[in-house]
């Protein structure tokens, strides 16, 4: 069986950016050729397109269109929000001072029984220990 994975924005642009500079950029590209070669799931809130969409835009205007439609091409499973999921999202906003957006990708993570990795080292802090969460620094695909 195939590992579960849920990635957010600041993973998925690091394989559209492809700058080997980029922090982790390595560890991102391992994750999507696991992904690619079948060896893994990627899974994502609905979110992740306005996300990724609106960084690109203002990141890089001229590319933009063209760099959306090779991430959206890549056809990343998205995970509509639920009941348990907006739920989660709000606990986790009222106890560890985090927002909807970022919650809304752990909560997914929760609710599908995945690992959420995530490059944002801010937002791994505030949720602290979390069989759900894996920093991308640390991941081993």
């Amino acid at each position: 069986m195939n590992r579960e994975y849920v990635v957010d924005a600041s993973v998925i642009l690091k394989w559209i950016l492809g700058d080997e500079r980029e922090t982790d950029q390595g560890k991102a590209m391992q994750l999507l050729h696991a992904w690619v070669e079948g060896n893994v799931t990627i899974s994502a809130p609905a979110l992740w397109q306005f996300e990724v969409g609106n960084v690109l835009g203002r990141v890089m205007p001229e590319e933009a269109s063209e760099k959306m439609g090779l991430i959206m091409g890549l056809n990343i499973r998205s995970i509509e929000l639920t009941d348990q999921i907006c739920r989660l999202c709000f606990d986790w906003m009222r106890t560890k001072g985090v927002t909807f957006y970022d919650a809304s990708y752990l909560a997914v993570a929760h609710d599908i029984r995945a690992m959420l990795v995530t490059a944002d080292e801010r937002f791994v802090k505030k949720i602290g220990k979390s069989d759900r969460l894996c920093s991308l620094k640390d991941i081993d695909v």
